[in-house]
This record gives structure tokens, C-alpha cells and sequence, in this order.
């Protein structure tokens, strides 16, 4: 579903009190708006929370726009936000500037409202494009596995193909909770990174013939099963389980001790004629019930 202009947020980040509150007044005729005073603001919002737009005053005490602009696309959880500069002056040299930082545009003192609204519009609505064909996509970017759409639409082509032969197809759907306590403590980079950990043991163990990983949302992950029964399939997550244990007390770990492993499976048969919908259904309906989780340990559940 494509989110609306009405529902993004715009981080203006201003040292200046009064231009903060000007261009807010204005941005918020359109959006939802939230404010920072320096850079270092800035980061620890961006941290905690997703923002679809940055609009940047241009000279900032400590660290400028520019270097600000510079740091925020060295930043892989960062650097898709467009960002629209607020300037004093549009010389060459200044314009310049800006596009090397990495800004997407620019608006000149003394800011003009409809300008400003129009401008800002513009990038969110590229914004809004942008995320919404990397959401129909079927490649992960963050953990390199296949999305939810290529699920829908790939995957359901296994399991006509085993309804057909009159053989067995599960569903297999794993949770780990506890990654959003990450991103609010610790900040998205480390959720992310724990994501990609998390994505990187389950790869581990996917040795059977066909079987399919995607990402459908945070850190649930949809695993598909051709040709296994539930109870295989119920195996597999106890080994994934006992694998993710393992990982959690290794030295090298990238999770805190308190996240929980959750699962569901959903299993049919050729003379079932489910699809791929009420499968997936079926999942997020047991996991649903199962709220808590299992503690993880080594070698296995709790």
C-alpha cells in the first residue's frame, strides 16, 4: 500500500529557534513534522527514528549542514532520506556544495512557503515511489534474501507444483522478538545488524532441496518447504532453534540475551488445494497465539 504524503515525517534540523519553528509551521500543513537544534540532535533522532525527509539549514555551529549532509550518506541506514538544503545563498559555488554533500535541493532565505511546501512535496513524493518499488521488489537489500513479493508470487508456483503431484508443502514461519528494543535502546544500526545476524544463521542451516527464505517484515522470516511434512518441517525449527542458540552465546554475537525465538509451520497436501494466502494465514495465526516466546539457549529451546 502506498503511504500518503499526510503520513510521512520530516526531521528540520535548525540551530536558529525561530526558523525552526517557521518552517515546521509551514511543513506541517503537509506532513508530520519533528525538530533537532544541532547536528548531534539530528543523529540521535535518526537513531530511534525513520524520517522520510531531512530539511537542513545550511550554516550550523559545531558541524555545518554540509558536513552534517556528508555524514548522513556515509550512513547506510541514512542515505536514501533526501535531503533539502535551507540556504542564505544559491551562488555557484554554494549550489555546488550542496550537490557534492549529497543534497537532493535546495531553498533560499528568506524561505517563500509554497516554495518550501512545493519543494519538500517533491522529494517526499520520490520518496514514497522509491520505497514503494523496493517494497514490490524481490530482493532484500539489508540481509540479501528474497522479499515477501517474490513469496506471494515465486513461491506459489512450488506449491501448486507439489498440490499437483499429491506431495507434501509446510510453511514455515520464524520470529525473533526483542529487535525492537534494539532500535529504541541501542539505535536502528545495531537492529539492523542483528537482522542481518539473524538472516545469516537461518541461511546457515537451509540445506533442503528447493527451500526458499524471505524477509517479510523486521526480523519474521517466511521459510518455504517443498516436499516436507509438518513434522519435518517442526524438525527444522528446532534445529534453526538449537542454531540460533548457539550463535546467541558465541563470542561474535550480535544480540542481547533477552530476545525470544518464536515459529509457527503450516503444512498441506496435494488434496488440501490451499494457497499460498490462507497458508500464510494459518502462520501468522499461531505465532499470533504464542506472544512470549522461548528464551534461547545453547543446543536448543527452553
Amino acid at each position: 500500500m502506498v503511504k500518503h504524503i499526510d503520513q510521512c515525517s520530516v526531521l528540520v534540523v535548525d540551530d536558529d529557534e525561530i526558523t525552526r519553528l517557521m518552517l515546521i509551521a509551514v511543513l506541517s500543513d503537509i506532513c508530520h513534522c519533528e525538530a533537532a537544534g544541532n547536528a548531534q540532535e539530528a543523529f540521535n533522532f535518526l537513531a530511534v527514528h525513520p524520517v522520510d525527509l531531512i530539511v537542513l539549514d545550511i550554516q550550523m555551529p559545531d558541524m555545518s549542514g554540509l558536513e552534517f549532509c556528508e555524514k548522513v550518506r556515509s550512513n547506510n541506514n541514512f542515505v536514501k532520506i533526501p535531503i533539502l538544503f535551507i540556504t542564505s545563498s544559491v551562488e555557484r559555488n554554494i549550489q555546488e556544495a550542496c550537490w557534492i554533500a549529497g543534497g537532493n535541493d535546495f531553498v533560499k532565505k528568506p524561505v517563500i512557503s509554497n516554495t518550501l511546501k512545493q519543494r519538500a512535496e517533491n522529494l517526499l513524493k520520490s520518496k514514497i515511489i522509491a520505497d514503494f518499488m523496493f517494497h514490490t521488489g524481490y530482493d532484500d537489500p539489508l540481509t540479501g534474501m528474497k522479499t515477501e513479493h517474490y513469496l506471494m508470487k515465486e513461491v506459489s508456483e512450488h506449491l501448486q507444483y507439489c498440490q499437483i503431484n499429491n506431495q507434501p508443502f509446510s510453511m514455515l514461519l520464524i520470529k525473533i522478538a526483542g529487535i525492537h528494543d534494539i532500535n529504541e535502546h541501542q539505535g536502528f544500526h545495531q537492529g539492523n545488524q542483528a537482522i542481518q545476524a539473524v538472516a545469516r544463521v537461518i541461511e546457515g542451516q537451509l540445506n533442503i532441496p528447493l527451500a526458499k527464505c524471505c524477509r517479510i517484515s523486521g526480523a519474521t522470516f517466511a521459510i518455504s518447504l517443498p516436499n516436507v511434512s509438518e513434522q519435518q518441517g517442526l524438525s527444522f525449527a528446532g534445529k534453526i532453534n538449537e542454531a540460533m542458540g548457539n550463535y546467541l552465546f558465541s563470542s561474535g554475537t550480535k544480540l542481547p540475551l533477552n530476545i525470544r525465538f518464536k515459529s509457527s509451520i503450516a503444512s498441506c497436501d496435494g488434496n488440501s488445494g490451499y494457497n499460498m494466502d490462507e497458508l500464510m494465514g494459518q502462520c501468522h495465526a499461531s505465532l499470533a497465539a504464542n506472544p512470549i516466546g522461548s528464551y534461547l539457549k545453547p543446543g536448543g529451546a527452553g
